[in-house]
């Protein structure tokens, strides 16, 4: 089935050259596209970990993981990789990790020429990362394959299911799962992961730390009194952004003095997005034109990358966007760490467990629409002891759930000495 596999993405391996060839004419697209396809190689020594997420939530759990396993064993080389270019910007470098680069293309012979110059000890995947020639090169080379924060979506496993006489000779060699609930395990058991190999360890994000950022600073910097309330619209998705503008205006209609700050998942919409806001009337200062002035608009387009995390800290109350479209939902937990109560919408498939856990603990609130969205922001600016008990609630989730990272790198680690299959510890 392999075989057939690669025959289907040899009009795609086509494609990539051209593409290639196209992104030479620029020294940025030309580097990524050089490692894309395996031409520009990563420079590490050997028989450390490799850890690779696909995207910026994944990468920030990549990081995690790399501090984690230099903490704990600082002289084992740590490489580090992903897959969108959002995400290449934010992977972690020295002192955190020794090389970071994009994950080849899973055309056949990519993934082990990067093998070949990794030399790892074991290669450690981010939640779902289940490439098949990636894995099946690793098992070529006896490079040991862990899951770390394993989540199985049941839409991704109709694929599996569909997929089942690619995978099932694939995925009994993952040499452990640690997975973020007894759900998610038995999902990796279905697939055909060994019984003995999963365990639930727990999810990852509730131990992110929380965002190093002074939001008193944060707020001079953008001209903001102490007192503006300020609403906080984080990773919002396509067709989302209208939504989210029209509740704002709905609040203004209570709290004139209310500032937004919009920050987009994906920074190439700034522009169509400044021209909705136009639209309604509202004016938005660009981030990444600098922020003085920005007091003196409506809002604040966050069109940079790595900055939401720390925004969160200026919140009065924050909006987590790919939720009120059927994208799934981004991290719940950000804006919960950073002490800010939490509004998300009726999708949240991706962070269906850390969603309904924030519900159940009083530490956030689902909205249907924009109408909704507007009214429950303006209910929490009238209400600052209804502010304090969600912020109460979502630390007490956050303290109970933690400790995921120390049965994850015990995992890695167990590989990483032995060498051999491992049973992912449980909680």
């Amino acid at each position: 089935m392999l075989t057939l596999y690669n025959a289907a993405l040899v009009p795609l391996r086509a494609a990539a050259t051209l593409r290639a060839a196209w992104a030479a004419r620029g020294p940025q697209r030309a580097l990524e596209w050089e490692e894309r396809r395996a031409r520009k190689l990563p420079s590490i020594e050997p028989d450390g970990v490799w850890i690779h997420g696909a995207s910026v939530g994944e990468v920030k759990l990549v990081a995690l993981v790399a501090r984690a396993i230099r903490a704990r064993r600082p002289a084992i080389p740590v490489a580090a990789s992903c897959v969108t270019r959002t995400g290449r910007a934010l992977l972690p470098g020295p002192p955190v990790a020794d090389a970071a680069f994009f994950l080849p293309l899973d055309f056949r012979g990519l993934p082990g020429r990067v093998l070949d110059a990794v030399r790892p000890r074991a290669l450690v995947l981010i939640e779902t990362e289940l490439w098949p020639n990636l894995l099946h090169e690793a098992a070529e080379r006896s490079v040991p394959v862990l899951v770390v924060n394993g989540r199985l979506a049941p839409e991704r496993m109709v694929w599996y299911r569909r997929l089942a006489r690619l995978y099932r000779p694939l995925v009994p060699a993952l040499a452990g799962v640690g997975a973020q609930s007894e759900e998610d395990a038995r999902r990796f058991i279905e697939i055909g992961v060994p019984r003995e190999r999963v365990g639930v360890t727990g999810n990852l994000k509730y131990d992110l730390p929380a965002p190093d950022a002074d939001p008193g600073r944060l707020r001079k910097r953008f001209g903001l009194d102490l007192d503006t309330p300020v609403l906080v619209a984080g990773s919002t998705g396509e067709g989302e952004d209208g939504a989210v503008l029209d509740a704002f205006q709905s609040v203004r209609r209570r709290h004139p003095r209310a500032f937004l700050v919009l920050a987009p998942r994906h920074v190439e919409r700034a522009d169509q997005i400044e021209k909705e806001a136009a639209s309604r009337g509202l004016t938005l200062a660009r981030l990444a034109e600098g922020t003085r002035g920005a007091g003196a608009r409506d809002g604040l387009l966050v069109d940079t990358l790595g900055e939401l995390a720390g925004l969160y800290t200026v919140a009065t109350a924050a909006f987590v966007g790919g939720s009120l479209v059927p994208i799934g939902g981004h991290n719940v937990l950000e804006p919960a760490a950073a002490g800010i109560p939490v509004l998300f919408g009726p999708y949240t498939h991706h962070v269906e467990e850390p969603a309904r856990a924030l519900e159940r603990c009083g530490g956030a609130l689902r909205v249907k629409d924009a109408a909704e969205l507007g009214a429950a922001w303006s209910a929490l600016l009238s209400d600052p002891d209804r502010r304090s008990r969600m912020t109460e609630g979502a630390a007490a989730l956050l303290r109970a759930s933690g400790g995921a990272i120390e049965r994850s790198v015990d995992l890695v680690l167990s590989v990483v000495r032995d060498g051999l299959p491992a049973a992912a510890g449980s909680r």
